[in-house]
């Protein structure tokens, strides 16, 4: 194979080995994009391009895992957002020093290493260059948001993706750092943005987390499924104590949404910054 000129590449229900996906990386030699979904891989597939600045990534089959070796142009890997909860997909991340989007991720039970999760991570080795993160939650997992956000001290703006309908309760998780451990709150998380926000109690205590101890806040997000009127905007208000917010400076903004969130046609769309701002 030689493609020295491609420059994006989808690759869908695909059953591939290891070997031939690395060399089918290594004959696109100006590749920029790269999706991938529904993939049957034998061994891993890795990843060393000097030029891949996106990647999507969605699998179904829980054996395949994607390594990324040596990205030194990559600035975002998404996980594209899907209706089925317990669909994994392994990544590891060894060098993608540019790196600034990343999500959405499950942070199944507790740690980021569970289903959809990068490793390895160890406290030497956070992801400092990460500006903006998206993860997916039922609003059950907050030990498990609060563990997974003392790996991105240098974090900006987060984006958290509610499941539609309450789901059943999840066993009770063990308990992590304290707030003021969590580096990101402190100075650099600018932005929160809460989507299919409905405001059952668990959400709300979900969100008032963020509300409570994110000390740089200028923004806080909600887009609420239904109606977003002032009656509704005000209950919202009352049940959030929004006024109890650790940066009074932050403007706290209701909006109605309609539509599930996917993030596919971003990948190859470089031109987005940032692709889960967008609809």
């Amino acid at each position: 194979m030689n493609l020295p000129r491609l420059k994006q590449l989808s690759l869908m229900f695909v059953s591939i080995s290891g070997d031939v996906f690395h060399s089918l990386l290594s004959a696109c030699r100006a590749l920029e994009s790269l999706y991938m979904a529904e993939i049957r891989a034998t061994g891993c597939l890795r990843v060393s391009s000097p030029t891949l600045r996106s990647i999507g990534f969605r699998n179904s089959d829980d054996e395949a895992e994607l390594v990324i070796e040596d990205a030194p142009q990559l600035v975002r890997v998404m996980l594209p957002y899907i209706h089925h909860s317990n669909d994994c997909a392994t990544i590891r991340v060894i060098r993608a020093p540019r790196l600034e989007a990343l999500g959405p991720i499950l942070p199944v039970v507790s740690t980021i290493l569970v289903s959809q999760g990068i490793s390895p991570l160890t406290s030497a080795n956070s992801m400092c260059t990460v500006k903006v993160l998206c993860l997916r939650s039922s609003g059950y997992e907050l030990d498990g948001v609060r563990n997974v956000l003392r790996w991105f001290p240098y974090l900006e703006k987060l984006y958290i993706i509610f499941g539609r309908h309450t789901e059943e309760n999840k066993k009770n998780e063990p308990q992590y750092d304290p707030p003021h451990q969590i580096e990101c709150f402190q100075t650099h998380l600018k932005t929160v943005v809460f989507k299919i926000f409905i405001g059952y109690e668990k959400q709300v205590n979900f969100a008032r987390f963020f509300l409570v101890n994110a000390k740089a806040l200028n923004k806080i997000e909600f887009e609420v499924f239904g109606e977003c009127d002032t009656i509704s905007v005000a209950y919202y208000h009352s049940l959030l104590q929004v006024e109890k917010r650790a940066s009074q400076d932050a403007q706290v903004e209701f909006r109605s949404e309609y539509h599930r969130t996917g993030y596919d046609k971003h990948v190859h769309d470089l031109s987005v910054a940032d692709p889960f701002g967008q609809p």
